[in-house]
């Protein structure tokens, strides 16, 4: 391209310079009428794909290339843009009379130069080949018009995407966990196919998602298309777990073209307390004069760890206390019958006492304990009858 110059041929091209106004809109720089003039274009005319192809393939013109797109401040690879310009599909446009180019190769006394901010105002369309490509993450299209092999690339931009993770802070187990995703495209271009994977945590049991495939063993995967700028998708999985404890959720995001995204949540299992009293003598009905054992036995049948467990033994007026042993110190004090604290008590585990007692008179005798523990506002009780003859 040339500068205010115009060929008698007819091929030629006008580039006028326009000076801003103070204050104003900036200024087009450039204005094309015709383009072709021999002494500004960029490389001999183009005729077929195979042109375009031999141009950046072209040793001799890859350093002018590159000094075209330093002039720019492109910050791509440029073997990116020889690559695509040899092996991706090129296809052919019109760019109408209106068309903004961010800027245009040409050349001056046969250097290149890099014009900016040219305005195709010619009478009719211009025909011109065209091919994308990526290079560092951004989406690029290649065109050059064919007449004067003047190319210019426009920014297709890139896909930006963003994982945020949501699930409740604690959960009673048993109970479902609804652990859901945000993904969100905060780029400028779209992202054609992203897939969201999320490992699932070890002794959980996969409920439902609410959108996408069934899992396999170890993972659950979420396939979205088209996920448009500024565009977000909501995904969610259930699960549930009998165990207490944490469970950790950290899924991942890949695009074909953006780069991976990943985030993390974490759910509190609180486990439900379940305390079995069984209360048992081992002989009944007994002789008045002789002794009886009662076996206690504490099991913890839920998913929470009992703590502080207290047995307060209460011996009827018919029965007089012999001795006492068990997980803890068993205590007696006139017709009551106590056991040292038992600092906690693992789910599914167990605690034993036994109790001794004498039977003092003839009765239907009833040997009464409760239990009390830091789970239970009200005492767990349990009567064992004894028939003394």
């Amino acid at each position: 391209m040339k500068h205010n110059t115009y060929s008698s041929l007819g091929i030629l091209l006008a580039l006028i310079a326009v000076t801003a106004v103070p204050g104003s809109a900036p200024a087009q720089q450039h204005r094309a009428t015709l383009l072709g003039n021999p002494s500004t274009r960029f490389a001999p005319p183009l005729q077929t794909p195979a042109d375009l192809r031999a141009r950046f393939s072209d040793p001799t013109l890859q350093p002018d290339i590159a000094d075209i797109l330093d002039q720019w401040g492109w910050t791509g690879n440029l073997n990116d843009l020889l690559w695509a310009g040899r092996t991706n599909e090129i296809t052919e446009v019109e760019l109408p009379p209106g068309t903004r180019m961010p800027f245009m190769s040409s050349r001056k006394n046969g250097k290149p130069i890099t014009l900016r901010d040219v305005l195709w105002d010619g009478n009719a369309p211009v025909s011109a080949y065209a091919f994308t490509f990526r290079s560092k993450g951004r989406g690029y299209r290649c065109v050059t018009p064919k007449p004067c092999s003047n190319f210019y690339l426009e920014d297709l931009g890139a896909p930006l995407l963003e994982l945020t993770c949501d699930a409740p802070a604690e959960v009673l187990a048993s109970r479902s966990v609804q652990v859901c995703f945000t993904l969100r495209n905060n780029g400028d271009a779209a992202e054609p196919k992203t897939v969201v994977s999320l490992p699932v945590p070890a002794g959980v049991e996969y409920v439902s998602p609410t959108k996408g495939k069934l899992p396999d063993t170890q993972a659950l995967t979420w396939e979205i298309a088209d996920l448009s700028p500024g565009d977000a998708r909501l995904l969610c999985a259930n699960f549930t777990t009998k165990e207490p404890g944490s469970l950790s959720f950290a899924p991942a995001a890949r695009g074909e073209l953006a780069g991976p995204a990943q985030t993390a949540c974490e759910t509190r299992v609180i486990g439900i307390a379940g305390i079995l009293l069984e209360v048992v003598d081992v002989a009944d009905p007994i002789e008045v004069g002789k002794e009886v054992t009662y076996e206690i036995r504490v099991t913890n049948q839920g998913t929470a760890t009992g703590t502080n467990i207290r047995l307060v033994c209460t011996l009827p007026p018919s029965q007089e206390f012999v001795s006492g042993e068990g997980t803890t110190v068993v205590q007696a004090q006139a017709a009551s019958v106590t056991t040292e604290a038992l600092a906690s008590l693992a789910p599914k585990a167990a605690a034993s006492w036994r109790v001794v007692v004498k039977a003092a008179t003839a009765a239907d005798a009833r040997f009464r304990v409760e239990l009390a523990s830091d789970q239970f506002q009200t005492p767990i009780e349990e009567v064992e009858s004894t028939q003394q003859y």
